[in-house]
């Protein structure tokens, strides 16, 4: 299939299209008053979706951030009789779970004390964790440290006294023995803010963890990462251990997300149908005051195709400006709510909003293509 040499079909549709283009476009701007409606009709359309139902996205995306944040994601399964359940191999095969994006084992906090003070000084929390120290948080200075070193966090290096973060502590309990060099500092990482107020300290090798923490790789898989870890725990008894789900919360965040996107859906389609039906009022009213030039243009050989495509141009580069137009208010008025929609649904409801309009335009542009010319032009 190739295309015709120049001065052949091919050249002389492309004159013929621009040529309907063309006319279609001063025709539109020689009817000043449909053309102007249609506009307004496909702007009020667009900024309306936008202030309305684009802040019931807005809040849908807020939801879906909230639902997607680490908390919302987090599963906690503790050891309550201390039975050795939780051991490394445990905390190993559940990083390696495919609903897993972060797992790490924590033994319960301890109070530690600077070392160079003694039992004196302040006491700050300190949790030993077994499992990649960069999955809860991120080292700002020094060096990541090896098993039974410590970093600690700005807060907890104010309280002991650390002029930097370097240095030793050691367990403020009078009947613990214990003491751990500081190599570096850090700041966590969600959802591990807690670890602010103290310092994280590398788990020997076979230490046993206290709690399981994991972080599932999407809210929608929290029922089949539950399982999956206490599979792998293997509790002797239900009252072996305790769980902190994130199941339930999502399940509700996922049917308020539900809930919203119903309602938003339902009142776009309300905007768009109402807005469809005026502009068909508009294109029908402007067919038949000019039904006679139609008429006209259909006697002297025009095909009844050119004249459905030259009403649906027509109706579409205003249609055009008026998408535009409405976009622009409608992230205006948006932004005034402080719920500006996602892009996506700002490109989707200008489109959506051509589609309509040139939809609507279809019958009254087939209404004036097939009357009789002859019969229209006898018409007073």
């Amino acid at each position: 299939m190739g295309w015709a040499p120049r001065g052949g079909r091919y050249e002389v549709e492309v004159v013929r299209f621009t040529s309907l283009l063309r006319e279609a476009l001063s025709t539109a701007w020689a009817n000043k008053v449909p053309t102007a409606l249609v506009a307004m009709l496909v702007a009020i359309m667009c900024a309306t979706t936008l202030a309305t139902v684009g802040r019931t996205a807005a809040a849908e995306q807020q939801v879906a951030d909230r639902l997607d944040a680490a908390g919302s994601r987090l599963l906690v399964v503790t050891d309550t009789r201390g039975g050795d359940l939780l051991t490394p191999a445990v905390v190993q095969q559940t990083h390696e779970l495919s609903v897993t994006e972060r797992a790490v084992g924590v033994q319960i906090p301890v109070d530690v004390v600077n070392k160079v003070i003694g039992s004196g000084g302040t006491r700050v929390p300190a949790w030993i964790v077994h499992g990649d120290l960069s999955e809860v948080l991120r080292l700002t200075a020094g060096r990541w440290p090896g098993p039974g070193e410590a970093l600690v966090a700005a807060q907890a290096q104010t309280a002991l006294g650390m002029d930097d973060p370097v240095g030793a502590v050691e367990l403020a309990s009078s009947t613990a023995v214990g003491d751990y060099s500081v190599v570096g500092a850090f700041e966590p990482r969600e959802p591990f803010g807690q670890y602010a107020a103290g310092l994280v300290i590398a788990a020997e090798t076979a230490a046993v963890s206290d709690s399981l923490y994991v972080v599932v790789t999407d809210s929608s898989v929290a029922s089949a990462a539950q399982s999956a870890v206490l599979g792998l725990v293997a509790p002797p008894d239900f009252d072996s251990v305790s769980v902190e789900s994130p199941v339930a919360l999502a399940e509700l965040q996922a049917e308020v997300a539900a809930d919203l996107g119903t309602f938003g859906r339902t009142l776009l389609l309300g905007v768009l149908g109402a807005g469809a039906l005026l502009v068909a009022i508009v294109v029908l009213s402007d067919v038949l005051v000019r039904r006679k030039d139609l008429g006209r243009r259909r006697a002297l050989g025009a095909t009844r195709g050119t004249i459905v495509a030259m009403v649906i141009f027509r109706t579409l580069f205003p249609a055009l400006l008026g998408a535009a137009l409405g976009v622009g208010m409608g992230l205006w008025l948006a932004s005034r709510f402080e719920a500006s929609p996602p892009w996506e649904f700002t490109t989707g409801t200008a489109v959506l909003a051509l589609l309509a309009a040139v939809a609507s335009a279809v019958l009254p542009a087939l209404y004036a293509a097939t009357r009789d010319p002859v019969r229209v032009l006898r018409t007073p």
